[in-house]
């Protein structure tokens, strides 16, 4: 993992703004795992997420600040988890890319779904379309039904539940789910956790504090952000101290 300064974050945070959210995420990846753009994006969301959650490990420590609030009364809920908490065991995580199914009678390669996959099925009008979207671009026919195939290939709902349900279980790092429980009225539910979604929050907060900190330090010596930037976090805290004094 390579050691990026002040000023190479925030130079990434701007540089990836315009993208979706799921393939900002992998453009952090890319960089600090210093490979080819799109190569993260690529990643089965599970090994994505498993990335994502070093890296927030990396940069903000093992402790996950989450905020819930009930369904049912309203209530806030403050929760504090730790990032270990929330990775699958490897050796129970599965470590293929893809898999072989027999469904509605045919012999079925899919590979598993990838960041792409997952943004561009989230701007489909309805559930039916993502679905199908997906379908399109995880499925492939073996050669045999490719041959004999005279229609788009459709499978029975059961078989995509079927499918659906492997696919879980092939990458069971890419779906995080918290058993959540209100202390005010006693309600329990469960609440997806999106790791890419949380981290970018984070590092928004956190270029939020550091451009604040190069302001008062910049009007206050006549440094550039540059020099400002260049201190230490300890050394630039000690300067504030003196500047808020």
């Amino acid at each position: 993992m390579a050691s990026l300064s002040s000023a190479d974050w925030l130079d990434l945070l701007d540089s990836s703004h315009g993208l979706p959210p799921p393939l900002r995420a992998c453009a952090l990846l890319d960089r600090v795992w210093q490979a080819e753009p799109g190569w993260a994006a690529s990643l089965p969301l599970g090994q994505r997420d498993r990335q994502l959650l070093e890296l927030q490990q990396a940069l903000f420590g093992p402790q996950l600040e989450l905020l819930a609030i009930c369904p049912r009364c309203g209530e806030s809920l403050e929760l504090a988890l730790q990032v270990p908490e929330l990775m699958v065991p490897e050796q129970t995580s599965g470590s293929a890319e893809a898999l072989t199914l027999e469904l509605d009678g045919r012999l079925l390669r899919c590979r598993l779904p990838d960041s792409r996959d997952l943004w561009d099925a989230a701007q489909q009008a309805d559930e039916g379309q993502a679905r199908a979207l997906l379908m399109a671009r995880c499925l492939q026919l073996s050669e045999q039904d490719q041959a004999e195939a005279a229609a788009p290939l459709a499978l029975s709902e059961e078989a995509v539940q079927r499918l659906s349900a492997a696919l879980s279980d092939a990458d069971p790092q890419a779906h995080t789910e918290l058993a959540l429980q209100c202390p005010a009225c006693e309600h329990g539910w469960s609440e997806g956790f999106d790791i890419a979604s949380h981290l970018l929050s984070a590092l928004a907060s956190w270029s939020e504090r550091c451009l604040d900190q190069v302001h008062l330090l910049a009007r206050a010596y006549g440094w550039s952000e540059a020099q400002v930037l260049a201190l230490s976090p300890g050394r630039r805290a000690r300067y504030l101290e003196r500047v808020l004094a």
